[in-house]
């Protein structure tokens, strides 16, 4: 039985990302997946931060966004953004994982099911062998489950919604927030080439999540479910697909949780099964691609443990702060002042400069520094420039 360099578990962005970067590396790959192409519960939208070294081919982009907007209640916030783009989940993360057989991993379509190590070599399936591990399989995939405790679902988000086939007449993101009050979450809007994204990221077991989601359709698209998969449309009688999706996402509401380790002497984790997501909002391509490649760095190096100092270096501050401040962004009492202020040149500056990704300061603390004077902006009705010319 011959041995490789390594097995990657897992061919989505992260799996795929660690398997063609050490190929190029000069590694010996096997990438295990057994259910390419498939799509997965989200939006879809790579995000504007760090997009200059995500690659996403022509054919994978349904549109680029020109703005991300923020609703809470009656008040809408809408950032003009020239970066972001969106995309097809299942031709992106295919078009990634075909990259990385082309750099020279070779494939095997399984799914794993056992893994040992024997005479200092992983066996896996009990039929091929490798010196190390990357584990890329998912929230609470085998390689989570056999190296790690799970991520219990109080530090999960539940994602779910529906591909709805109507045809988007501009490229606006959009999150709903409040739709449950009290609750942490958001209602969300993507628009793609042919049809809208649409679903809710909630803390799991939230109440209500499909519910308001629902609402939200029926208030856009006024309608019905007719059968599975339909949406019959009250206007003019329609019929069109509307295909549900769903998963979970690791959304960390401790940020000790970020202190413990995802890696060991011939293993190491990355992406959604490392816990790699931001807790706020579930974002996680960008950290998935580039962590996949920054384990297989390490791996390169001979010490699968250096991701702990490499991951670290590059995104452990955007995951402790969005930990520390998941609770205190979502508060009621933070959200109606947010909004309320939130068109004044003190705040709205503030709040751009952190959907485009240009934000470095610590934001929480921010927005209360700015809050006087947003106030101050409010009684005399100053509006940041980006919005003097919108309604």
């Amino acid at each position: 039985m011959k041995v490789v360099d390594v097995a990657v578990v897992g061919g989505g962005p992260a799996g795929s990302s660690a398997a063609r970067e050490a190929s190029e590396r000069g590694l010996s790959v096997l990438l295990f997946d057994h259910a390419h192409p498939r799509r997965k519960a989200c939006g879809g939208g790579l995000p504007v931060k760090g997009i200059e070294w995500m690659d996403a081919p022509e054919e994978a982009i349904e549109g680029h966004m020109t703005s991300i907007s923020f609703t809470y209640k009656n008040t809408k916030l809408k950032v003009p953004v020239n970066k972001g783009k969106l995309i097809r989940r299942d031709d992106w993360d295919f078009y990634l994982y075909n990259r990385a057989k082309e750099a020279g991993a070779g494939h095997i379509a399984e799914r794993v099911k056992s893994l040992e190590n024997s005479s200092g070599n992983w066996v896996i399936n009990d039929k091929y062998k490798a010196k190390y591990i990357i584990g890329a399989d998912g929230v609470n995939g085998f390689t989570r489950r056999h190296f790690m405790e799970k991520i219990s679902r109080e530090h999960l988000f539940a994602a779910a919604g529906y591909y709805l086939s109507i045809k988007p007449i501009e490229n606006e993101v959009e999150f709903i927030l409040g739709a449950l009050p009290g609750k942490e979450g958001y209602l969300w809007v993507f628009p793609k080439s042919d049809h809208y994204n649409i679903g809710y990221c909630y803390n799991a077991g939230t109440p209500g999540m499909k519910e308001a989601l629902h609402k939200l359709m029926d208030e856009r698209w006024p309608g019905e479910f007719i059968e599975n998969g339909k949406w019959k449309l009250a206007e003019n009688g329609e019929i069109v697909n509307c295909k549900q999706f769903g998963s979970a996402i690791p959304s960390y509401n401790d940020p000790e949780l970020f202190d413990e380790p995802v890696s060991g002497s011939n293993w190491v984790l990355c992406g959604d099964a490392a816990g790699h997501v931001n807790p706020i909002h579930g974002e996680g391509l960008n950290h998935a691609t580039l962590g996949g490649r920054l384990a297989a760095k390490a791996i390169s190096k001979g010490d699968p443990t250096l991701f702990e100092k490499y991951w670290r270096s590059h995104y452990s501050r955007d995951m402790y702060r969005a930990a520390k401040t998941k609770h205190r962004i979502y508060r009621s009492v933070f959200m109606k002042l947010g909004f309320a202020l939130g068109r004044t040149p003190a705040l709205f500056g503030m709040l751009a400069e952190l959907t485009r990704g240009e934000y470095e300061g610590k934001a929480t603390s921010a927005f209360w520094f700015k809050l006087p004077m947003a106030v101050l902006q409010a009684m005399f009705f100053m509006k940041h420039k980006e919005l003097k010319n919108t309604t």
